[in-house]
């Protein structure tokens, strides 16, 4: 109760609509709007990393003019022609939320094969509605959407999953969640965000086991505010658990 207490302190400071899981190895639980569903900006892309077969890492395609959009990423500055197997594109997507790899994936995986994929695997909460950066798709109200419960499964499966743990253990965003961890202890995560919308989704592993957290913020006056309220359960969360030896 007494971390729960103090993200319930925190939150209170601020406009918005939020959501929270805490969970660890041990079995303890905290959840505050679990069920909310919230705009996922890049959150969404761990959904799409679960919907990739392995047998197709190795799969190659090549780079090109069309694929390329704004935001997030480095493929958008690469020449056209460039190589690139399933398993980069899958790299770039986590590690720097490169919006032209997700984009590619997507259409390689196809959008409605990704959203019944979602369906058949119980998230409820969850839905692939757009491309990144398309934004005639979101003059039309299509969107990404998912909820904190859906979050926590789907990060439990790819921290179990070698080659997915590597990906997020490699993330470039640190700013949130991480800001007030140490570098050096492991938060394997995925940051997300859009106008007023600042989620870090995470597992921070100890010596003896770990603790998933997971921190959706929407509709904040501004931007920072989500920041603060993922620096600051990063920081409860972290010393809770270090205290006790952990």
């Amino acid at each position: 109760m007494e971390m729960e207490n103090k993200i319930r302190k925190i939150l209170s400071k601020y406009n918005g609509t939020f959501g929270v899981i805490i969970k660890d190895s041990f079995g303890n639980r905290v959840a505050i709007n679990e069920d909310k569903v919230f705009l996922s900006a890049s959150i969404i892309k761990l959904y799409i990393l679960s919907c990739i077969s392995k047998l197709d890492y190795n799969k190659k395609i090549i780079l090109k003019d069309k694929d390329k959009v704004e935001g997030n990423g480095l493929l958008k500055s690469l020449k056209s022609g460039v190589e690139l197997t399933i398993k980069d594109l899958a790299y770039f997507m986590i590690c720097l939320s490169d919006n032209t790899a997700t984009n590619i994936l997507i259409d390689y995986l196809g959008m409605e094969n990704i959203n019944n994929f979602l369906k058949n695997s119980g998230y409820c909460d969850t839905i692939l509605g757009r491309k990144m950066m398309d934004i005639e798709a979101k003059k039309l109200n299509k969107d990404n959407f998912t909820s904190p419960k859906d979050s926590e499964k789907v990060l439990d499966i790819l921290c179990n999953d070698k080659d997915s743990l590597d990906m997020l253990k490699n993330q470039a965003c640190n700013n949130k969640l991480h800001l007030y961890i140490p570098e050096e202890e492991i938060l394997a995560h995925k940051t997300g965000e859009l106008l007023s919308v600042e989620h870090d989704v995470g597992r921070l592993y100890f010596n003896n086991g770990w603790v998933d957290i997971l921190v959706f913020t929407q509709d904040l006056k501004e931007n920072i505010d989500g920041i603060l309220i993922n620096n600051g359960i990063g920081k409860i969360v972290y010393e809770y658990y270090k205290n006790r030896g952990y």
